[in-house]
Protein backbone atom coordinates (compact mmCIF):
# COMPACT_ATOMS: atom_id res chain seq x y z
CA UNK A 1 0.00 0.00 0.00
CA UNK A 2 2.44 2.28 1.29
CA UNK A 3 4.43 2.08 -2.78
CA UNK A 4 1.30 2.83 -4.17
CA UNK A 5 0.86 5.50 -2.41
CA UNK A 6 4.49 6.49 -2.88
CA UNK A 7 4.22 6.12 -6.52
CA UNK A 8 1.23 8.14 -7.44
CA UNK A 9 2.60 11.08 -7.49
CA UNK A 10 4.66 10.11 -9.97
CA UNK A 11 1.77 9.11 -11.83
CA UNK A 12 -0.52 11.40 -11.76
CA UNK A 13 2.69 14.49 -12.40
CA UNK A 14 3.38 11.79 -15.69
CA UNK A 15 -0.28 12.03 -16.47
CA UNK A 16 -0.27 15.99 -16.48
CA UNK A 17 2.61 15.83 -18.01
CA UNK A 18 0.76 14.13 -20.99
CA UNK A 19 -2.33 16.32 -20.89
CA UNK A 20 0.01 19.18 -21.18
CA UNK A 21 1.70 17.88 -24.13
CA UNK A 22 -1.41 17.12 -25.81
CA UNK A 23 -3.08 20.16 -25.31
CA UNK A 24 0.22 22.12 -26.19
CA UNK A 25 -0.14 20.11 -29.74
CA UNK A 26 -3.57 20.95 -29.73
CA UNK A 27 -3.40 24.63 -29.52
CA UNK A 28 0.00 24.68 -31.93
CA UNK A 29 -2.33 23.53 -34.79
CA UNK A 30 -3.43 26.88 -36.86
CA UNK A 31 -6.95 27.60 -38.35
CA UNK A 32 -7.42 29.66 -40.69
CA UNK A 33 -11.35 30.94 -42.10
CA UNK A 34 -11.66 31.81 -45.83
CA UNK A 35 -15.02 33.33 -46.24
CA UNK A 36 -17.29 31.96 -48.89
CA UNK A 37 -19.33 34.54 -51.24
CA UNK A 38 -22.51 35.19 -51.67
CA UNK A 39 -22.46 32.43 -54.86
CA UNK A 40 -21.27 30.21 -52.83
CA UNK A 41 -17.51 29.86 -54.07
CA UNK A 42 -14.53 30.83 -52.34
CA UNK A 43 -11.44 32.34 -53.52
CA UNK A 44 -8.43 30.25 -54.39
CA UNK A 45 -6.01 33.25 -54.20
CA UNK A 46 -7.44 33.71 -50.50
CA UNK A 47 -6.60 30.45 -49.70
CA UNK A 48 -3.23 30.38 -50.74
CA UNK A 49 -2.35 33.48 -49.68
CA UNK A 50 -4.02 32.34 -45.64
CA UNK A 51 -2.51 28.99 -46.23
CA UNK A 52 0.97 30.61 -47.26
CA UNK A 53 0.91 33.18 -44.09
CA UNK A 54 -0.15 30.56 -41.65
CA UNK A 55 2.93 28.71 -42.75
CA UNK A 56 5.44 30.95 -43.13
CA UNK A 57 5.47 30.51 -46.97
CA UNK A 58 7.15 33.15 -49.62
CA UNK A 59 4.31 31.99 -52.24
CA UNK A 60 3.01 34.36 -54.40
CA UNK A 61 -1.09 34.06 -54.33
CA UNK A 62 -2.91 34.10 -57.58
CA UNK A 63 -3.84 37.27 -59.09
CA UNK A 64 -6.81 36.06 -60.70
CA UNK A 65 -10.38 36.19 -58.86
CA UNK A 66 -11.40 32.43 -59.74
CA UNK A 67 -14.08 30.92 -57.38
CA UNK A 68 -14.35 27.49 -56.54
CA UNK A 69 -17.62 26.30 -55.61
CA UNK A 70 -18.16 25.03 -52.04
CA UNK A 71 -21.95 25.02 -51.82
CA UNK A 72 -24.52 22.99 -53.90
CA UNK A 73 -24.76 20.20 -56.58
CA UNK A 74 -20.79 21.69 -58.18
CA UNK A 75 -20.08 22.44 -54.37
CA UNK A 76 -19.17 18.56 -53.70
CA UNK A 77 -16.70 18.54 -56.56
CA UNK A 78 -14.94 22.08 -55.35
CA UNK A 79 -14.74 20.67 -52.40
CA UNK A 80 -12.87 17.21 -53.09
CA UNK A 81 -10.38 19.07 -55.06
CA UNK A 82 -9.94 21.66 -52.48
CA UNK A 83 -9.24 18.70 -50.49
CA UNK A 84 -6.79 16.82 -53.15
CA UNK A 85 -4.91 19.80 -54.14
CA UNK A 86 -4.18 20.87 -50.66
CA UNK A 87 -3.87 16.84 -49.33
CA UNK A 88 -4.54 15.35 -45.74
CA UNK A 89 -2.38 17.15 -43.59
CA UNK A 90 -4.85 20.08 -43.80
CA UNK A 91 -7.82 19.56 -42.29
CA UNK A 92 -10.56 21.16 -44.08
CA UNK A 93 -14.22 22.08 -43.02
CA UNK A 94 -17.13 23.77 -44.12
CA UNK A 95 -19.67 25.67 -42.86
CA UNK A 96 -22.22 28.26 -44.53
CA UNK A 97 -19.82 31.18 -44.03
CA UNK A 98 -16.27 30.03 -44.42
CA UNK A 99 -13.96 27.29 -44.74
CA UNK A 100 -12.02 26.56 -42.44
CA UNK A 101 -8.85 25.14 -42.63
CA UNK A 102 -7.05 23.29 -39.41
CA UNK A 103 -2.89 23.26 -40.38
CA UNK A 104 -0.71 21.08 -38.09
CA UNK A 105 2.62 22.03 -36.00
CA UNK A 106 5.86 22.19 -38.31
CA UNK A 107 4.05 22.02 -41.98
CA UNK A 108 5.36 25.05 -42.77
CA UNK A 109 8.95 23.44 -42.52
CA UNK A 110 7.81 20.65 -44.77
CA UNK A 111 9.52 21.75 -48.73
CA UNK A 112 6.57 19.31 -50.43
CA UNK A 113 4.02 21.95 -48.78
CA UNK A 114 5.51 24.66 -50.26
CA UNK A 115 5.53 22.99 -53.49
CA UNK A 116 1.95 21.90 -53.14
CA UNK A 117 1.10 25.48 -52.55
CA UNK A 118 3.04 26.95 -55.45
CA UNK A 119 1.48 24.06 -57.74
CA UNK A 120 -1.89 25.38 -56.74
CA UNK A 121 -1.32 28.60 -57.49
CA UNK A 122 0.23 27.69 -60.77
CA UNK A 123 -2.75 25.48 -61.86
CA UNK A 124 -5.79 28.93 -60.35
CA UNK A 125 -3.33 31.11 -63.13
CA UNK A 126 -3.43 28.76 -65.33
CA UNK A 127 -6.99 27.60 -65.13
CA UNK A 128 -8.54 31.32 -65.38
CA UNK A 129 -6.49 31.94 -68.48
CA UNK A 130 -8.20 29.13 -69.96
CA UNK A 131 -11.67 30.01 -69.03
CA UNK A 132 -11.40 34.00 -69.96
CA UNK A 133 -9.39 33.18 -73.18
CA UNK A 134 -10.59 34.18 -76.53
CA UNK A 135 -8.62 34.77 -79.60
CA UNK A 136 -8.69 35.15 -83.26
CA UNK A 137 -6.18 33.14 -84.76
CA UNK A 138 -4.79 32.04 -88.03
CA UNK A 139 -3.40 28.62 -89.66
CA UNK A 140 -0.21 28.69 -91.59
CA UNK A 141 -2.34 28.50 -94.25
CA UNK A 142 -3.40 32.21 -93.99
CA UNK A 143 -1.88 35.13 -96.23
CA UNK A 144 -2.93 38.27 -95.63
CA UNK A 145 -4.39 40.71 -98.70
CA UNK A 146 -3.54 37.20 -101.37
CA UNK A 147 -6.56 37.01 -103.73
CA UNK A 148 -5.11 33.31 -104.80
CA UNK A 149 -5.56 32.42 -101.69
CA UNK A 150 -9.19 33.34 -99.98
CA UNK A 151 -9.48 33.75 -96.21
CA UNK A 152 -12.01 31.43 -93.97
CA UNK A 153 -13.03 32.55 -90.92
CA UNK A 154 -14.65 29.67 -88.86
CA UNK A 155 -16.55 30.20 -85.54
CA UNK A 156 -17.53 26.76 -83.48
CA UNK A 157 -20.74 26.45 -80.69
CA UNK A 158 -21.62 25.62 -77.73
CA UNK A 159 -19.66 22.92 -75.99
CA UNK A 160 -17.16 23.22 -78.81
CA UNK A 161 -13.89 25.07 -79.54
CA UNK A 162 -12.19 25.34 -82.99
CA UNK A 163 -11.02 21.48 -82.64
CA UNK A 164 -14.17 21.01 -83.77
CA UNK A 165 -13.17 22.14 -87.18
CA UNK A 166 -10.65 19.94 -87.50
CA UNK A 167 -11.45 17.39 -90.35
CA UNK A 168 -12.67 20.58 -92.43
CA UNK A 169 -9.84 22.94 -92.37
CA UNK A 170 -7.80 20.47 -94.29
CA UNK A 171 -10.37 20.08 -96.76
CA UNK A 172 -10.92 23.93 -96.74
CA UNK A 173 -6.96 24.33 -97.19
CA UNK A 174 -6.64 21.64 -100.23
CA UNK A 175 -9.52 23.56 -102.18
CA UNK A 176 -6.97 26.88 -101.91
CA UNK A 177 -8.47 28.99 -98.86
CA UNK A 178 -6.37 30.65 -96.02
CA UNK A 179 -8.61 29.87 -92.49
CA UNK A 180 -8.38 31.31 -89.13
CA UNK A 181 -10.50 30.66 -86.57
CA UNK A 182 -12.29 32.13 -83.08
CA UNK A 183 -11.94 30.85 -80.25
CA UNK A 184 -14.03 31.74 -76.97
CA UNK A 185 -15.80 30.71 -73.28
CA UNK A 186 -18.56 29.06 -74.65
CA UNK A 187 -20.28 29.06 -71.30
CA UNK A 188 -20.09 33.54 -71.18
CA UNK A 189 -23.00 35.46 -71.69
CA UNK A 190 -23.67 35.85 -75.45
CA UNK A 191 -22.98 39.41 -75.27
CA UNK A 192 -19.76 39.19 -74.15
CA UNK A 193 -18.62 36.23 -76.89
CA UNK A 194 -20.06 38.95 -79.63
CA UNK A 195 -18.04 41.86 -78.27
CA UNK A 196 -14.89 39.39 -78.17
CA UNK A 197 -15.24 38.45 -81.43
CA UNK A 198 -15.35 41.86 -82.83
CA UNK A 199 -12.61 43.25 -80.79
CA UNK A 200 -10.70 40.16 -81.96
CA UNK A 201 -11.82 40.22 -85.78
CA UNK A 202 -10.47 43.95 -85.96
CA UNK A 203 -7.41 43.87 -84.15
CA UNK A 204 -6.03 40.81 -86.21
CA UNK A 205 -7.18 42.55 -89.21
CA UNK A 206 -5.64 45.46 -88.56
CA UNK A 207 -2.41 44.08 -87.20
CA UNK A 208 -2.38 41.96 -90.60
CA UNK A 209 -2.47 44.85 -92.19
CA UNK A 210 -5.38 42.76 -93.92
CA UNK A 211 -7.87 44.70 -96.63
CA UNK A 212 -9.46 42.45 -98.43
CA UNK A 213 -12.39 40.47 -96.90
CA UNK A 214 -13.08 37.39 -95.48
CA UNK A 215 -15.94 34.26 -95.78
CA UNK A 216 -17.31 33.22 -92.11
CA UNK A 217 -18.49 29.41 -91.63
CA UNK A 218 -20.15 29.29 -88.33
CA UNK A 219 -21.66 26.20 -86.86
CA UNK A 220 -24.57 26.76 -84.25
CA UNK A 221 -24.24 29.14 -81.55
CA UNK A 222 -21.31 30.46 -83.37
CA UNK A 223 -23.78 31.97 -85.83
CA UNK A 224 -25.01 34.26 -83.40
CA UNK A 225 -21.74 35.36 -82.38
CA UNK A 226 -20.88 35.79 -85.91
CA UNK A 227 -24.48 37.64 -86.77
CA UNK A 228 -24.21 40.17 -83.81
CA UNK A 229 -21.12 41.46 -85.89
CA UNK A 230 -21.99 41.25 -89.37
CA UNK A 231 -25.40 42.89 -88.91
CA UNK A 232 -23.98 45.36 -85.91
CA UNK A 233 -22.61 48.92 -86.07
CA UNK A 234 -20.08 47.93 -88.49
CA UNK A 235 -22.51 46.12 -91.20
CA UNK A 236 -20.72 48.75 -94.02
CA UNK A 237 -17.41 47.92 -93.98
CA UNK A 238 -17.36 45.41 -96.37
CA UNK A 239 -14.62 43.07 -94.82
CA UNK A 240 -16.83 40.35 -94.81
CA UNK A 241 -18.21 38.66 -98.19
CA UNK A 242 -19.67 35.85 -97.40
CA UNK A 243 -21.79 33.76 -94.49
CA UNK A 244 -22.49 30.46 -94.30
CA UNK A 245 -24.29 29.25 -91.21
CA UNK A 246 -24.70 25.39 -90.12
CA UNK A 247 -27.40 24.30 -87.93
CA UNK A 248 -27.17 27.90 -86.86
CA UNK A 249 -29.58 28.28 -83.52
CA UNK A 250 -31.22 31.66 -84.63
CA UNK A 251 -34.73 30.85 -82.76
CA UNK A 252 -33.12 29.23 -80.12
CA UNK A 253 -33.14 25.81 -78.69
CA UNK A 254 -34.73 24.05 -76.17
CA UNK A 255 -32.38 21.42 -75.41
CA UNK A 256 -30.40 24.35 -74.07
CA UNK A 257 -31.70 23.53 -71.36
CA UNK A 258 -29.69 20.56 -70.49
CA UNK A 259 -26.46 22.46 -70.85
CA UNK A 260 -26.14 22.63 -67.39
CA UNK A 261 -26.62 18.82 -66.78
CA UNK A 262 -23.83 18.47 -69.49
CA UNK A 263 -21.31 20.89 -67.67
CA UNK A 264 -22.01 18.97 -64.13
CA UNK A 265 -20.99 15.67 -66.15
CA UNK A 266 -17.87 17.91 -67.56
CA UNK A 267 -16.56 19.09 -64.42
CA UNK A 268 -17.44 15.22 -62.80
CA UNK A 269 -15.15 13.57 -65.58
CA UNK A 270 -12.39 16.35 -64.66
CA UNK A 271 -12.17 16.03 -61.00
CA UNK A 272 -12.17 12.12 -61.53
CA UNK A 273 -9.23 12.06 -64.10
CA UNK A 274 -6.93 14.47 -61.49
CA UNK A 275 -6.25 16.99 -64.43
CA UNK A 276 -6.24 20.37 -61.78
CA UNK A 277 -6.28 23.04 -64.09
CA UNK A 278 -8.91 21.48 -66.26
CA UNK A 279 -11.15 21.14 -63.11
CA UNK A 280 -10.60 24.33 -61.47
CA UNK A 281 -11.33 26.00 -65.05
CA UNK A 282 -14.92 24.22 -65.44
CA UNK A 283 -15.64 24.00 -61.77
CA UNK A 284 -15.47 28.32 -61.56
CA UNK A 285 -17.61 28.75 -64.71
CA UNK A 286 -20.43 29.15 -62.89
CA UNK A 287 -23.45 28.46 -64.68
CA UNK A 288 -24.00 28.12 -68.59
CA UNK A 289 -25.37 31.93 -69.35
CA UNK A 290 -24.64 31.05 -73.10
CA UNK A 291 -27.40 28.30 -73.21
CA UNK A 292 -30.02 30.91 -70.82
CA UNK A 293 -29.05 33.40 -73.83
CA UNK A 294 -30.14 30.43 -76.41
CA UNK A 295 -33.53 29.64 -74.78
CA UNK A 296 -36.20 30.65 -77.65
CA UNK A 297 -37.76 34.12 -76.54
CA UNK A 298 -34.47 35.55 -74.52
CA UNK A 299 -33.72 38.66 -74.47
CA UNK A 300 -30.84 38.08 -76.46
CA UNK A 301 -32.12 36.58 -79.54
CA UNK A 302 -34.74 38.84 -79.27
CA UNK A 303 -32.50 41.67 -79.70
CA UNK A 304 -30.53 40.12 -82.69
CA UNK A 305 -33.50 38.99 -84.16
CA UNK A 306 -34.81 42.49 -84.20
CA UNK A 307 -32.04 43.45 -86.35
CA UNK A 308 -32.52 43.45 -90.40
CA UNK A 309 -30.10 41.10 -92.21
CA UNK A 310 -26.83 42.61 -94.12
CA UNK A 311 -27.92 43.21 -97.87
CA UNK A 312 -24.50 43.66 -98.86
CA UNK A 313 -23.34 40.23 -97.68
CA UNK A 314 -24.75 37.04 -98.77
CA UNK A 315 -26.55 34.30 -96.42
CA UNK A 316 -26.30 30.49 -96.30
CA UNK A 317 -28.19 28.51 -94.57
CA UNK A 318 -27.68 24.43 -93.93
CA UNK A 319 -29.63 22.43 -91.36
CA UNK A 320 -29.56 18.35 -90.37
CA UNK A 321 -32.34 16.62 -89.65
CA UNK A 322 -31.54 13.34 -88.51
CA UNK A 323 -32.61 12.90 -84.76
CA UNK A 324 -31.67 11.00 -81.85
CA UNK A 325 -35.52 10.21 -81.69
CA UNK A 326 -37.24 7.68 -84.41
CA UNK A 327 -40.72 9.10 -85.82
CA UNK A 328 -41.91 5.61 -83.97
CA UNK A 329 -39.77 6.13 -80.90
CA UNK A 330 -41.30 9.75 -80.52
CA UNK A 331 -45.20 8.18 -81.00
CA UNK A 332 -44.97 6.20 -78.20
CA UNK A 333 -43.55 9.04 -75.77
CA UNK A 334 -46.53 10.99 -76.68
CA UNK A 335 -48.77 8.10 -76.46
CA UNK A 336 -47.45 7.86 -72.63
CA UNK A 337 -48.11 11.45 -72.59
CA UNK A 338 -51.22 11.25 -73.51
CA UNK A 339 -52.05 8.84 -71.16
CA UNK A 340 -51.02 10.23 -68.12
CA UNK A 341 -52.75 13.54 -69.25
CA UNK A 342 -56.24 11.77 -69.72
CA UNK A 343 -55.95 10.06 -66.46
CA UNK A 344 -57.84 11.20 -63.61
CA UNK A 345 -55.76 12.79 -60.44
CA UNK A 346 -53.20 15.45 -59.39
CA UNK A 347 -50.75 13.68 -61.50
CA UNK A 348 -52.09 14.85 -64.87
CA UNK A 349 -52.84 18.39 -63.99
CA UNK A 350 -48.50 18.91 -64.22
CA UNK A 351 -48.28 16.46 -66.94
CA UNK A 352 -50.39 18.44 -69.34
CA UNK A 353 -48.40 21.67 -67.32
CA UNK A 354 -44.85 20.14 -68.53
CA UNK A 355 -46.28 18.90 -72.47
CA UNK A 356 -46.06 22.36 -73.28
CA UNK A 357 -42.40 22.26 -73.21
CA UNK A 358 -42.60 18.51 -74.54
CA UNK A 359 -43.26 19.17 -78.37
CA UNK A 360 -40.92 22.00 -79.12
CA UNK A 361 -38.21 19.75 -77.59
CA UNK A 362 -39.28 16.32 -79.24
CA UNK A 363 -39.10 17.84 -82.42
CA UNK A 364 -35.36 19.27 -81.98
CA UNK A 365 -34.77 15.62 -80.80
CA UNK A 366 -36.87 13.68 -83.71
CA UNK A 367 -36.01 12.67 -87.22
CA UNK A 368 -37.20 14.87 -90.07
CA UNK A 369 -37.68 18.13 -87.64
CA UNK A 370 -34.32 18.61 -86.06
CA UNK A 371 -31.11 17.57 -85.87
CA UNK A 372 -30.84 16.21 -82.40
CA UNK A 373 -30.31 20.09 -80.85
CA UNK A 374 -31.33 22.46 -83.43
CA UNK A 375 -35.12 22.24 -85.61
CA UNK A 376 -35.20 23.07 -89.21
CA UNK A 377 -37.18 25.72 -88.13
CA UNK A 378 -35.35 27.35 -85.79
CA UNK A 379 -32.39 28.10 -88.24
CA UNK A 380 -34.59 30.09 -89.97
CA UNK A 381 -34.22 34.10 -90.29
CA UNK A 382 -37.10 36.14 -91.86
CA UNK A 383 -36.33 37.51 -95.52
CA UNK A 384 -33.13 35.13 -95.49
CA UNK A 385 -32.58 31.72 -97.66
CA UNK A 386 -34.44 28.56 -96.75
CA UNK A 387 -31.85 26.10 -95.20
CA UNK A 388 -30.83 23.63 -97.43
CA UNK A 389 -31.48 20.66 -95.42
CA UNK A 390 -29.34 17.75 -94.92
CA UNK A 391 -29.41 14.09 -93.43
CA UNK A 392 -27.25 14.46 -90.80
CA UNK A 393 -26.84 15.34 -87.34
CA UNK A 394 -25.61 18.72 -85.31
CA UNK A 395 -22.32 17.22 -85.04
CA UNK A 396 -22.06 15.29 -88.37
CA UNK A 397 -22.74 18.76 -90.27
CA UNK A 398 -19.18 19.42 -89.17
CA UNK A 399 -17.80 16.02 -88.71
CA UNK A 400 -16.86 17.21 -85.10
CA UNK A 401 -14.34 14.73 -83.74
CA UNK A 402 -16.79 13.97 -81.09
CA UNK A 403 -18.62 11.68 -83.06
CA UNK A 404 -15.84 11.56 -85.91
CA UNK A 405 -12.63 10.68 -84.35
CA UNK A 406 -11.09 10.07 -88.41
CA UNK A 407 -10.87 11.88 -90.87
CA UNK A 408 -13.45 11.50 -93.67
CA UNK A 409 -16.44 13.16 -95.93
CA UNK A 410 -17.91 16.19 -94.40
CA UNK A 411 -21.44 16.24 -95.64
CA UNK A 412 -21.55 20.27 -95.63
CA UNK A 413 -18.42 21.00 -97.51
CA UNK A 414 -19.64 20.30 -101.41
CA UNK A 415 -22.24 22.86 -100.23
CA UNK A 416 -19.43 25.53 -98.81
CA UNK A 417 -17.12 25.26 -101.41
CA UNK A 418 -19.64 25.75 -103.85
CA UNK A 419 -21.19 28.97 -101.82
CA UNK A 420 -17.55 30.18 -101.72
CA UNK A 421 -17.08 30.17 -104.98
CA UNK A 422 -20.12 32.25 -106.56
CA UNK A 423 -20.08 34.75 -103.77
CA UNK A 424 -16.69 35.78 -104.91
CA UNK A 425 -17.86 36.18 -108.17
CA UNK A 426 -16.72 32.47 -109.25
CA UNK A 427 -18.49 30.48 -112.04
CA UNK A 428 -21.95 28.89 -110.58
CA UNK A 429 -21.83 25.44 -110.06
CA UNK A 430 -24.33 22.60 -109.99
CA UNK A 431 -26.25 22.70 -106.85
CA UNK A 432 -23.93 19.40 -105.15
CA UNK A 433 -26.63 15.76 -104.86
CA UNK A 434 -28.10 15.34 -101.69
CA UNK A 435 -26.95 12.73 -99.21
CA UNK A 436 -29.32 10.21 -98.82
CA UNK A 437 -29.91 8.86 -95.30
CA UNK A 438 -27.91 6.25 -93.75
CA UNK A 439 -24.29 7.42 -95.86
Amino acid sequence: MRSRLRNAPTFVLALALALTAIGAAIASDRRVEVAVDADGGVAVSRVVAALADATGQDVKAPESDLALPVRGLAGALGRNLLRDCLGDDVAIEFTAEAVVLTIPEGLGRDDAWRARLERLATRTEEAAGRRARHELWARPSYRPNDPSRPTVCLVHGLNSSSGGFVHMIPLLEEAGYGVVAFDYPFNQKLEDSCDEFEADWKAFREQAGERRPWSIVAHSMGALVARSYIEGPGRGRGDVDSFIMIAPVNQGAHVARLQPVLQMISRLSAVQRKKTTEALAELSEGPGLSAEDMLPGSAFLKRINSRPSNEAVPYHTLAGDVGLLTRDARDRIEDQVDLMTRNAGPFSILTRAAVGELTPVLDELTDGTGDGAVTVASTRLPGGPEPVVLAANHAELIRAPLLFADPGPVVTMPWILRWLKEDRGGEPTPAPAPVPRGE
